[in-house]
């Protein structure tokens, strides 16, 4: 067993790495700049060149691994159906996708496509659909929150399924190691209670000892605000959309799978941020 950890620079991959490599299974893990890469990160990991928009890199990538954690990437001209045919060729065993929660209702995003497109190879998969990121508070969430005490999002008042995403890690780590058992399944994976973020605001006043505002902009005010700041306009519709489901009370169910998986309680919001409470103060 040999597993290939793409987007391991990101909040999910590089939580993967850590598991699988905490379990002793052999790994390597798939990164666009070798180099930048160990400087940061160290000799920890075993490295290898992939960037999906560049075919090349999918031969070097693919060799000598039997299953892949696989994530969507940013980019322009990503080749992933050139990258999956390569894998059919070289016989990788299993591909666990991070997809997301309720994906199969919205055609028109990369995930709903992606997971077509893995069916459609016939490589054995998990789909790991994953609810909001916890750590999105300790990542384009926390300036706001470090320098002005402040949740600031177009999110509305609905409320939305957190999830850790180490918990979404353990998954996917577990489906890679016992393949068969999850071999063609699909898993939502959410924190066990839905919350808006009046009420993250809350938890966070408690944990950090300092007072933490949700202050609700609209869309409107949220992009001016980023555009005078300097916010690539891309990132700001990013954003945006990652948060229309919630504000329109779509993003708040809650499931129950990563606790039949492990016999655990999922992570809830307070011990997150009590694990990452130096992040913001």
């Amino acid at each position: 067993m040999n597993i290939l950890v793409t987007g391991f620079t990101g909040k999910v991959g590089l939580q993967v790495a850590n598991y699988l490599k905490d379990q002793d299974i052999p790994i390597v893990c798939a990164v666009r700049d070798v180099e930048k890469t160990k400087a940061k990160f160290g000799d920890a990991y075993e490295y290898v060149n992939l960037n999906f928009s560049d075919s090349s890199t999918f031969d070097g990538a693919l060799e000598n691994v039997d299953r892949v954690f696989l994530m969507y990437p940013p980019g322009e001209k990503l080749q992933f159906d050139t990258f999956l045919k390569k894998a059919k060729d070289k016989e990788i065993k299993h591909i666990t996708y991070l997809s997301l929660k309720d994906v199969q209702y919205m055609p028109f995003i990369h995930h709903y496509k992606m997971e077509k497109l893995i069916k459609n190879s016939q490589i054995p998969y998990t789909f790991v659909r994953a609810g909001y990121f916890m750590q999105n508070l300790n990542d384009f969430l926390c300036k706001e929150i470090k320098e002005r005490q402040r949740i600031f999002v177009p999110a509305g008042k609905g409320k939305t399924s957190f999830v850790d995403t180490r918990d979404l890690a353990e998954i996917s780590g577990v489906s890679l190691v016992n393949k068969d058992k999850h071999k063609n399944k699909i898993y939502v994976i959410t924190g066990n209670e839905a919350l808006n973020f009046f009420d993250v605001a809350k938890q966070m006043t408690e944990v950090l000892g300092v007072k933490i505002e949700y202050t609700n902009p609209s869309v409107k005010e949220f992009k001016n605000y980023m555009r005078k700041i300097g916010e690539d306009e891309g990132f700001v519709n990013v954003v945006v959309g990652i948060h229309i489901p919630t504000k329109l009370g779509l993003a708040k169910g809650v499931k129950h799978d990563y606790e039949k998986l492990t016999g655990k309680k999922p992570t809830n919001i307070k011990n997150y941020i009590k694990d990452y409470k130096k992040n913001w103060i």
